[in-house]
């Protein structure tokens, strides 16, 4: 197939954003493949990598260590031991108590946000309009999206066609909120876990499935309008990322994680050093993936910066001869309801938005309060006080 000059820019672009869905992953899967990926035991912790080092280090692996045994206690004889003598003017702690929060079955439907108007869905490159795209991350590796399956990433992706900026907003997979799988009955709500709705959506035959009740869900509780979806798994992650030869990431401070989940069971070390960082799509992965150094919110910027890298790579002139490789892999593997006409906009509005013009929005602790449910599950419930000032940037693009 022949493609003009047009045709190649408008899936460059197209593919910038068909990537969003995949790289604010918050639950990216593990992979071992890559021929940048060193397995070595024990594991070297990178505290103050040289130049070199960093030039040189992709990720280094190693497997969780055999515990040592402990040496048998030799028990005390009831002649030599002694209790302690108690202080009797040592107050007595007080008992902490859990914070439980309990969900009504039939909770009272929230009032949906009221936000500034957005321009209205773009009908030609020059605007005016924008366009809202809902992007989700599916658990799994199947290529099988009408699967109940968990929308463990999601976000939304904002486009102004008339000032060329774009911003993204990254919702937390715990996130609880108002959710309906009864479009019929506009009252019928109940409170769940955000990263629910997508699996609801395709067991109870929503319309549009998945995609349909989640953005739904998002248009209720945040007053997002919703234009199209992008919906895509991991399995493809490390094929797409490595079809334009990896990606380039500035670690800001190294990530040593003790806990990451190997994916045979079990769990693995791995070591990433700060500085620039040549990553193929397995190491991408992983780097979207980790959390136990710090936390979920912060995994999400990380997806971020993935994303941006893929950014940076797909408008690189470089990755032209890799792009027929790199189609194959986005297209059969992405659910979208993008129409023909729809690509052809983002390939025309694409090249006017530079990295500076790009907002990264994260719904993170300071907007969120954390609470354990009755059966010991940990949820976030929104503050929307909060949360509204950054909806309002978000809709408006400010």
């Amino acid at each position: 197939m022949n493609l003009n000059s047009s045709d190649t820019q408008a899936i460059r672009y197209f593919l910038i954003f068909l990537f969003a869905a995949l790289m604010i992953s918050g639950v990216l899967l593990l992979a071992f493949s890559g021929a940048s990926l060193l397995l070595r035991e024990p594991a070297a912790i990178l505290e103050n990598p040289t130049s070199a080092e960093v030039a040189a280090s992709t990720l280094t692996y190693a497997p969780t260590p055999t515990p040592t045994a402990f040496p048998t206690a030799t028990p005390l004889s009831r002649s030599t031991f002694a209790f302690p003598t108690l202080n009797p003017n040592t107050p007595t702690p007080l008992p902490v108590p859990t914070i439980h929060l309990v969900i009504p079955a039939n909770p009272t439907p929230k009032t949906t946000p009221i936000l500034a108007a957005a321009a209205p869905f773009p009908t030609s490159c020059d605007g005016p309009g924008r366009m809202n795209i809902l992007l989700i991350g599916l658990d799994g590796r199947v290529a099988d999206y009408s699967r109940p399956a968990r929308s463990d990433a999601i976000g939304v992706l904002g486009i102004n066609f008339t000032d060329r900026t774009a911003q993204l907003l990254s919702i937390p997979r715990d996130l609880y909120i108002q959710l309906n799988d009864e479009p019929d009955n506009p009252e019928s709500f109940y409170e769940q876990r955000i990263n629910t709705a997508y699996a609801q959506g395709e067991a109870v035959n929503y319309p549009g499935g998945g995609p349909g009740m989640l953005a739904a869900a998002v248009s209720h509780n945040f007053g997002l309008r919703i234009d199209r979806h992008a919906v895509i798994n991991f399995s493809s992650f490390e094929a797409a990322v490595d079809a334009i030869g990896g990606v380039d990431i500035f670690v800001s401070q190294a990530i040593h994680d003790t806990q990451y989940p190997a994916r045979g069971g079990g769990t693995m070390v791995v070591d990433i050093p700060a500085g620039q960082v040549h990553m193929d799509g397995p190491t991408a992965l992983i780097y979207a993936r980790t959390r136990h150094q710090d936390s979920d919110f912060s995994r999400m910027r990380r997806q971020q910066e993935v994303l941006l890298a893929v950014r940076d790579k797909v408008l690189s002139p470089l990755v032209l001869p890799h792009l027929p490789a790199l189609t194959q892999v986005i297209f059969s593997s992405v659910r979208t309801d993008m129409s023909l006409e729809d690509i052809g906009l983002l390939g025309c509005v694409g090249p006017g938005i530079d990295r500076g013009s790009i907002t990264r929005l994260v719904i993170d602790g300071n907007l969120t309060t954390s609470f354990t449910t009755e059966d010991g599950a940990s949820i976030l419930k929104p503050n929307m006080e909060k949360i509204l000032p950054l909806l309002e940037a978000f809709n408006t693009g400010e």
